[in-house]
Protein backbone atom coordinates (compact mmCIF):
# COMPACT_ATOMS: atom_id res chain seq x y z
CA UNK A 1 0.00 0.00 0.00
CA UNK A 2 1.19 3.44 -1.44
CA UNK A 3 0.86 6.54 0.12
CA UNK A 4 -0.34 8.86 -3.10
CA UNK A 5 -0.29 12.74 -1.47
CA UNK A 6 -0.94 13.70 -5.34
CA UNK A 7 -5.08 12.45 -4.55
CA UNK A 8 -4.82 14.67 -1.28
CA UNK A 9 -3.47 18.15 -3.38
CA UNK A 10 -4.06 17.89 -6.67
CA UNK A 11 -7.15 19.85 -8.24
CA UNK A 12 -10.01 18.30 -9.22
CA UNK A 13 -12.54 18.10 -12.35
CA UNK A 14 -15.57 16.05 -11.84
CA UNK A 15 -17.67 15.86 -14.87
CA UNK A 16 -16.43 18.91 -16.53
CA UNK A 17 -16.18 20.98 -14.09
CA UNK A 18 -13.22 22.34 -11.89
CA UNK A 19 -13.28 22.22 -8.30
CA UNK A 20 -12.75 25.08 -6.19
CA UNK A 21 -10.71 23.30 -3.22
CA UNK A 22 -8.56 20.29 -3.29
CA UNK A 23 -9.04 17.66 -1.00
CA UNK A 24 -6.42 18.78 1.45
CA UNK A 25 -7.52 22.36 1.72
CA UNK A 26 -11.05 21.47 2.33
CA UNK A 27 -10.11 18.80 5.31
CA UNK A 28 -7.37 21.70 6.21
CA UNK A 29 -10.39 23.76 7.83
CA UNK A 30 -10.98 21.13 10.50
CA UNK A 31 -6.92 20.60 11.24
CA UNK A 32 -5.74 21.86 14.86
CA UNK A 33 -4.01 25.21 14.76
CA UNK A 34 -0.44 22.86 15.52
CA UNK A 35 -0.79 20.53 13.15
CA UNK A 36 1.84 20.28 10.10
CA UNK A 37 -1.51 19.77 7.80
CA UNK A 38 -2.01 23.33 8.33
CA UNK A 39 0.34 24.20 5.66
CA UNK A 40 -1.75 22.48 3.27
CA UNK A 41 -5.09 24.83 3.28
CA UNK A 42 -3.29 27.21 0.83
CA UNK A 43 -1.19 25.40 -1.12
CA UNK A 44 -1.20 25.47 -4.76
CA UNK A 45 -2.46 21.75 -6.44
CA UNK A 46 -0.11 19.44 -7.10
CA UNK A 47 -1.45 18.11 -10.22
CA UNK A 48 -4.82 17.69 -11.66
CA UNK A 49 -7.47 14.58 -11.46
CA UNK A 50 -10.38 14.11 -14.23
CA UNK A 51 -13.12 12.05 -13.40
CA UNK A 52 -16.64 11.46 -13.58
CA UNK A 53 -19.48 10.52 -11.42
CA UNK A 54 -20.58 6.87 -10.80
CA UNK A 55 -24.43 6.38 -11.86
CA UNK A 56 -26.34 4.80 -9.18
CA UNK A 57 -27.55 1.08 -9.51
CA UNK A 58 -31.26 0.84 -10.08
CA UNK A 59 -33.54 -1.47 -7.93
CA UNK A 60 -36.92 -2.51 -7.39
CA UNK A 61 -36.22 -5.27 -4.67
CA UNK A 62 -39.12 -4.98 -1.53
CA UNK A 63 -38.29 -6.40 1.80
CA UNK A 64 -40.61 -8.92 3.35
CA UNK A 65 -41.69 -8.19 7.19
CA UNK A 66 -41.68 -11.94 7.50
CA UNK A 67 -38.11 -12.43 6.33
CA UNK A 68 -36.41 -9.77 9.02
CA UNK A 69 -35.01 -12.62 10.97
CA UNK A 70 -33.19 -13.39 8.13
CA UNK A 71 -32.08 -10.07 7.35
CA UNK A 72 -30.79 -9.68 10.20
CA UNK A 73 -28.62 -13.07 10.40
CA UNK A 74 -27.58 -11.85 6.89
CA UNK A 75 -26.27 -8.50 8.19
CA UNK A 76 -24.80 -9.83 11.37
CA UNK A 77 -22.37 -11.89 9.22
CA UNK A 78 -21.50 -9.41 7.02
CA UNK A 79 -20.39 -7.38 10.10
CA UNK A 80 -17.87 -9.49 11.22
CA UNK A 81 -15.50 -8.41 8.63
CA UNK A 82 -14.53 -4.30 7.71
CA UNK A 83 -17.47 -2.82 5.65
CA UNK A 84 -15.82 -1.47 1.87
CA UNK A 85 -16.62 2.33 1.30
CA UNK A 86 -20.07 2.75 -0.32
CA UNK A 87 -18.97 4.51 -4.22
CA UNK A 88 -22.50 5.28 -4.96
CA UNK A 89 -23.30 7.15 -1.75
CA UNK A 90 -19.85 8.80 -0.41
CA UNK A 91 -22.02 11.65 1.30
CA UNK A 92 -24.17 9.53 3.54
CA UNK A 93 -21.84 7.04 4.00
CA UNK A 94 -18.87 9.37 5.32
CA UNK A 95 -21.19 11.03 7.29
CA UNK A 96 -22.36 7.81 9.03
CA UNK A 97 -18.74 6.65 9.71
CA UNK A 98 -18.08 10.17 11.10
CA UNK A 99 -21.32 10.44 13.45
CA UNK A 100 -20.68 6.68 14.45
CA UNK A 101 -16.63 7.30 15.56
CA UNK A 102 -17.62 10.33 17.51
CA UNK A 103 -20.70 8.33 19.40
CA UNK A 104 -18.30 5.93 20.09
CA UNK A 105 -16.95 8.37 22.19
CA UNK A 106 -19.71 8.02 24.36
CA UNK A 107 -18.86 4.99 26.24
CA UNK A 108 -15.33 5.59 26.79
CA UNK A 109 -13.81 7.32 30.23
CA UNK A 110 -12.49 10.80 30.95
CA UNK A 111 -14.10 14.07 30.64
CA UNK A 112 -14.25 15.71 27.63
CA UNK A 113 -16.90 17.28 25.53
CA UNK A 114 -18.01 16.91 21.60
CA UNK A 115 -15.33 19.98 20.65
CA UNK A 116 -12.62 18.46 22.41
CA UNK A 117 -12.67 14.51 20.29
CA UNK A 118 -9.81 14.49 17.79
CA UNK A 119 -9.73 12.43 14.67
CA UNK A 120 -7.73 10.72 12.08
CA UNK A 121 -9.03 9.90 8.89
CA UNK A 122 -7.30 7.62 6.17
CA UNK A 123 -8.40 6.56 3.01
CA UNK A 124 -7.38 3.04 1.35
CA UNK A 125 -8.58 3.63 -2.24
CA UNK A 126 -8.24 1.46 -5.55
CA UNK A 127 -7.97 5.34 -7.81
CA UNK A 128 -7.65 3.26 -10.98
CA UNK A 129 -11.44 2.71 -11.49
CA UNK A 130 -13.47 5.80 -13.09
CA UNK A 131 -15.94 7.06 -10.37
CA UNK A 132 -13.52 6.31 -7.53
CA UNK A 133 -11.86 9.17 -7.33
CA UNK A 134 -15.23 11.61 -7.67
CA UNK A 135 -16.27 9.41 -4.53
CA UNK A 136 -12.86 10.20 -2.74
CA UNK A 137 -13.57 14.01 -3.45
CA UNK A 138 -16.97 13.67 -1.95
CA UNK A 139 -16.00 11.90 0.49
CA UNK A 140 -13.52 14.04 1.66
CA UNK A 141 -15.63 17.34 0.91
CA UNK A 142 -18.65 15.60 3.53
CA UNK A 143 -16.29 14.34 6.13
CA UNK A 144 -14.74 18.02 6.40
CA UNK A 145 -17.95 19.61 6.30
CA UNK A 146 -19.95 17.28 8.58
CA UNK A 147 -16.91 17.35 11.33
CA UNK A 148 -16.42 21.17 11.06
CA UNK A 149 -20.11 21.78 11.85
CA UNK A 150 -19.63 18.96 14.90
CA UNK A 151 -16.58 21.05 15.61
CA UNK A 152 -14.60 17.64 15.88
CA UNK A 153 -10.55 18.17 15.40
CA UNK A 154 -8.65 16.08 12.96
CA UNK A 155 -5.23 15.45 13.81
CA UNK A 156 -4.37 13.87 10.40
CA UNK A 157 -5.62 12.57 7.55
CA UNK A 158 -4.03 10.29 4.26
CA UNK A 159 -4.43 8.68 0.86
CA UNK A 160 -3.28 5.31 0.21
CA UNK A 161 -3.49 4.19 -3.44
CA UNK A 162 -4.00 0.68 -3.95
CA UNK A 163 -4.29 1.08 -7.86
CA UNK A 164 -0.61 -0.29 -8.00
CA UNK A 165 -0.92 -3.25 -6.32
CA UNK A 166 -0.73 -6.71 -7.81
CA UNK A 167 -4.25 -8.47 -7.92
CA UNK A 168 -5.61 -11.16 -9.88
CA UNK A 169 -9.68 -10.63 -9.72
CA UNK A 170 -11.76 -8.20 -8.13
CA UNK A 171 -14.13 -9.43 -5.99
CA UNK A 172 -17.34 -6.83 -7.01
CA UNK A 173 -16.59 -7.09 -10.43
CA UNK A 174 -14.02 -4.68 -11.41
CA UNK A 175 -15.20 -1.08 -9.73
CA UNK A 176 -13.19 -1.22 -6.97
CA UNK A 177 -15.81 -1.19 -3.89
CA UNK A 178 -14.61 -3.97 -1.75
CA UNK A 179 -11.18 -2.79 -1.57
CA UNK A 180 -12.18 1.26 -1.03
CA UNK A 181 -12.01 1.96 2.93
CA UNK A 182 -12.66 4.84 5.14
CA UNK A 183 -11.08 4.46 8.46
CA UNK A 184 -12.06 6.78 10.69
CA UNK A 185 -9.79 6.51 14.47
CA UNK A 186 -10.17 8.56 17.56
CA UNK A 187 -7.08 10.23 18.81
CA UNK A 188 -7.67 11.70 22.13
CA UNK A 189 -8.92 15.12 23.30
CA UNK A 190 -8.28 18.56 22.68
CA UNK A 191 -8.45 21.57 24.89
CA UNK A 192 -9.31 24.52 22.54
CA UNK A 193 -8.76 27.16 25.68
CA UNK A 194 -5.83 29.70 25.76
CA UNK A 195 -3.12 27.59 27.86
CA UNK A 196 -1.37 29.01 30.53
CA UNK A 197 2.23 28.31 30.13
CA UNK A 198 2.89 28.55 33.88
CA UNK A 199 0.67 25.06 34.13
CA UNK A 200 2.29 22.37 33.51
CA UNK A 201 1.17 18.97 31.65
CA UNK A 202 -0.45 16.00 33.11
CA UNK A 203 0.68 13.00 32.76
CA UNK A 204 -0.26 10.73 30.03
CA UNK A 205 -1.38 7.55 31.11
CA UNK A 206 -0.64 4.10 29.32
CA UNK A 207 -4.61 4.15 28.27
CA UNK A 208 -5.24 7.92 28.12
CA UNK A 209 -5.02 9.63 24.83
CA UNK A 210 -3.92 13.09 25.24
CA UNK A 211 -4.97 14.36 29.27
CA UNK A 212 -4.58 18.46 29.30
CA UNK A 213 -4.41 21.12 31.95
CA UNK A 214 -8.50 21.90 32.36
CA UNK A 215 -8.77 18.18 33.26
CA UNK A 216 -10.01 17.20 29.52
CA UNK A 217 -9.11 13.68 29.01
CA UNK A 218 -10.71 10.92 26.63
CA UNK A 219 -9.42 7.23 27.70
CA UNK A 220 -9.15 4.26 25.18
CA UNK A 221 -11.62 2.15 28.12
CA UNK A 222 -15.15 2.34 28.06
CA UNK A 223 -17.14 3.94 31.19
CA UNK A 224 -20.22 1.47 30.65
CA UNK A 225 -20.64 -2.12 28.99
CA UNK A 226 -21.86 -2.63 25.79
CA UNK A 227 -23.91 -5.84 26.53
CA UNK A 228 -27.76 -5.44 28.58
CA UNK A 229 -27.94 -6.77 32.43
CA UNK A 230 -30.91 -9.32 32.42
CA UNK A 231 -33.27 -6.70 34.44
CA UNK A 232 -36.74 -6.62 33.58
CA UNK A 233 -37.16 -3.87 35.29
CA UNK A 234 -34.84 -1.75 33.21
CA UNK A 235 -35.68 0.20 30.13
CA UNK A 236 -34.22 -0.06 26.84
CA UNK A 237 -34.54 3.86 25.37
CA UNK A 238 -33.46 4.33 21.43
CA UNK A 239 -32.55 7.75 20.61
CA UNK A 240 -31.74 8.84 17.18
CA UNK A 241 -29.21 11.53 16.49
CA UNK A 242 -30.37 13.30 13.61
CA UNK A 243 -33.85 14.41 12.56
CA UNK A 244 -33.74 12.53 9.02
CA UNK A 245 -36.59 10.03 7.74
CA UNK A 246 -35.96 6.40 7.75
CA UNK A 247 -34.56 4.96 4.49
CA UNK A 248 -32.84 1.41 3.15
CA UNK A 249 -30.47 3.22 0.52
CA UNK A 250 -26.98 2.29 1.12
CA UNK A 251 -27.69 0.53 3.78
CA UNK A 252 -26.52 -3.38 4.52
CA UNK A 253 -29.84 -4.65 4.38
CA UNK A 254 -29.63 -3.72 0.68
CA UNK A 255 -26.37 -5.37 0.14
CA UNK A 256 -28.15 -8.50 1.47
CA UNK A 257 -31.55 -8.54 -0.60
CA UNK A 258 -30.37 -6.23 -3.97
CA UNK A 259 -31.36 -2.98 -4.64
CA UNK A 260 -34.28 -1.28 -3.30
CA UNK A 261 -34.25 1.74 -5.09
CA UNK A 262 -34.88 3.68 -1.93
CA UNK A 263 -32.78 6.90 -0.91
CA UNK A 264 -30.21 6.99 1.57
CA UNK A 265 -30.93 8.66 5.06
CA UNK A 266 -29.80 12.48 4.54
CA UNK A 267 -27.74 12.94 7.87
CA UNK A 268 -27.51 17.20 7.92
CA UNK A 269 -28.53 17.94 11.55
CA UNK A 270 -25.15 18.61 13.43
CA UNK A 271 -27.15 21.27 15.84
CA UNK A 272 -29.64 18.40 16.86
CA UNK A 273 -26.65 16.00 17.09
CA UNK A 274 -25.02 17.74 19.31
CA UNK A 275 -27.55 18.08 21.57
CA UNK A 276 -28.16 14.48 21.78
CA UNK A 277 -24.21 14.37 22.42
CA UNK A 278 -24.03 16.48 25.11
CA UNK A 279 -26.88 15.38 27.15
CA UNK A 280 -25.95 11.91 26.38
CA UNK A 281 -22.05 12.04 27.90
CA UNK A 282 -22.93 13.78 31.16
CA UNK A 283 -25.39 10.65 31.77
CA UNK A 284 -22.87 8.61 30.80
CA UNK A 285 -20.25 10.43 33.33
CA UNK A 286 -22.85 10.47 35.66
CA UNK A 287 -23.23 6.33 35.64
CA UNK A 288 -26.63 6.63 34.74
CA UNK A 289 -26.67 4.60 31.68
CA UNK A 290 -26.12 0.79 32.45
CA UNK A 291 -25.19 0.01 29.21
CA UNK A 292 -25.07 0.89 25.68
CA UNK A 293 -24.59 0.36 22.08
CA UNK A 294 -24.13 2.94 18.81
CA UNK A 295 -26.75 2.33 16.11
CA UNK A 296 -25.20 2.87 12.71
CA UNK A 297 -23.97 -0.44 10.45
CA UNK A 298 -27.18 -2.48 10.26
CA UNK A 299 -29.56 -0.31 11.89
CA UNK A 300 -31.46 -0.37 15.33
CA UNK A 301 -32.30 -3.83 15.03
CA UNK A 302 -28.99 -5.05 14.68
CA UNK A 303 -27.51 -2.62 17.65
CA UNK A 304 -30.41 -3.86 19.17
CA UNK A 305 -29.46 -7.91 18.78
CA UNK A 306 -25.73 -7.30 19.68
CA UNK A 307 -26.46 -5.57 22.91
CA UNK A 308 -29.18 -8.08 24.14
CA UNK A 309 -27.12 -10.96 22.52
CA UNK A 310 -26.92 -13.01 26.06
CA UNK A 311 -30.49 -11.44 27.89
CA UNK A 312 -33.21 -11.59 24.67
CA UNK A 313 -35.18 -8.76 23.88
CA UNK A 314 -39.17 -8.26 22.53
CA UNK A 315 -38.76 -4.49 21.01
CA UNK A 316 -42.01 -2.64 20.69
CA UNK A 317 -41.31 -0.14 17.90
CA UNK A 318 -44.69 0.94 16.99
CA UNK A 319 -44.22 4.35 19.12
CA UNK A 320 -41.25 5.39 16.58
CA UNK A 321 -43.37 4.03 13.74
CA UNK A 322 -46.11 6.65 14.52
CA UNK A 323 -43.57 9.28 15.41
CA UNK A 324 -42.14 8.94 11.97
CA UNK A 325 -45.44 8.21 10.54
CA UNK A 326 -44.03 5.34 8.97
CA UNK A 327 -45.89 2.49 7.92
CA UNK A 328 -43.35 0.16 6.98
CA UNK A 329 -41.66 -1.60 10.15
CA UNK A 330 -38.42 -2.93 7.99
CA UNK A 331 -37.56 0.85 7.21
CA UNK A 332 -37.33 1.40 11.23
CA UNK A 333 -35.35 -1.48 11.82
CA UNK A 334 -32.65 -1.03 9.23
CA UNK A 335 -32.37 2.08 8.22
CA UNK A 336 -28.63 3.36 8.88
CA UNK A 337 -29.46 6.80 11.19
CA UNK A 338 -26.81 7.61 13.22
CA UNK A 339 -27.92 6.89 17.25
CA UNK A 340 -27.85 4.69 20.49
CA UNK A 341 -29.60 2.38 22.40
CA UNK A 342 -29.32 2.51 26.37
CA UNK A 343 -30.08 0.60 29.11
CA UNK A 344 -31.25 2.85 32.16
CA UNK A 345 -32.57 0.93 35.69
CA UNK A 346 -35.87 1.52 36.25
CA UNK A 347 -34.96 3.87 39.27
CA UNK A 348 -33.67 6.44 36.59
CA UNK A 349 -36.28 6.78 33.77
CA UNK A 350 -38.09 9.66 35.43
CA UNK A 351 -34.29 11.61 35.71
CA UNK A 352 -33.80 10.34 32.50
CA UNK A 353 -37.06 11.41 30.82
CA UNK A 354 -36.53 15.16 32.27
CA UNK A 355 -32.95 15.23 30.88
CA UNK A 356 -33.91 14.70 27.35
CA UNK A 357 -36.84 16.55 27.25
CA UNK A 358 -35.23 19.64 28.72
CA UNK A 359 -33.34 19.32 25.60
CA UNK A 360 -35.96 18.46 23.49
CA UNK A 361 -34.42 15.48 22.49
CA UNK A 362 -37.06 12.62 20.99
CA UNK A 363 -36.54 9.51 22.98
CA UNK A 364 -38.36 6.07 22.47
CA UNK A 365 -38.69 2.90 25.03
CA UNK A 366 -38.61 0.09 22.94
CA UNK A 367 -38.54 -3.08 25.38
CA UNK A 368 -36.59 -4.54 28.34
CA UNK A 369 -33.56 -6.68 28.01
CA UNK A 370 -35.28 -9.68 29.12
CA UNK A 371 -36.82 -12.90 27.41
CA UNK A 372 -36.79 -16.57 28.19
CA UNK A 373 -35.37 -17.94 25.21
CA UNK A 374 -32.16 -14.65 25.39
CA UNK A 375 -33.53 -13.93 21.54
CA UNK A 376 -34.21 -10.21 20.10
CA UNK A 377 -37.57 -9.88 18.42
CA UNK A 378 -39.14 -6.62 17.38
CA UNK A 379 -43.02 -6.09 16.61
CA UNK A 380 -45.73 -3.24 16.64
CA UNK A 381 -48.48 -2.85 18.81
CA UNK A 382 -51.18 0.05 19.04
CA UNK A 383 -49.97 1.05 21.73
CA UNK A 384 -48.11 4.28 21.56
CA UNK A 385 -47.14 5.37 25.19
CA UNK A 386 -44.90 8.54 25.89
CA UNK A 387 -42.94 7.66 22.17
CA UNK A 388 -46.13 8.76 20.58
CA UNK A 389 -46.56 11.85 22.04
CA UNK A 390 -42.77 12.71 21.57
CA UNK A 391 -43.50 13.21 17.72
CA UNK A 392 -44.30 16.56 17.84
CA UNK A 393 -40.60 17.01 18.91
CA UNK A 394 -39.59 15.39 15.05
CA UNK A 395 -42.21 16.98 12.92
CA UNK A 396 -43.70 19.65 15.16
CA UNK A 397 -41.92 22.51 16.51
CA UNK A 398 -38.38 20.26 15.15
CA UNK A 399 -34.97 19.83 17.24
CA UNK A 400 -34.05 23.22 19.37
CA UNK A 401 -30.76 24.32 19.79
CA UNK A 402 -31.04 23.55 23.61
CA UNK A 403 -30.42 24.86 26.61
CA UNK A 404 -27.06 26.01 28.43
Amino acid sequence: MKENSAALYSEYIIDGMRMDETPAQMLGECMARDCSEESTRKSAPAGQIIDESRDPTPGQTVPDEAETDSYLQKILALNKKERGFLLTCPDFFTRLKTASAVIDCLWLEGHFRLENITMDARWEWDSAPVGNMTAFYASARALSEYAYDLGVTLSGFGFSDLAAEPRTERPDGGNGAEECLLKLRVTGACDRSVPDPEEEDLETGKDAAIPHRNGIRLEMRRRCADTAVADPKSRLLYIPFDTCRHRLGGSLLEQVTGPLGDPTPEIRDPDYFMDCFEVLRELAEDGIIAAGVTVSDGGLLTAASKMCSETGADLDISGIMSSYMEKDMIKILFAEIPGVIIQIRGADFDYVDSQLLLQDIAYYPIGSPCTKDAKVTAGKTSRQGVAGILAALMYGQGPSEGED
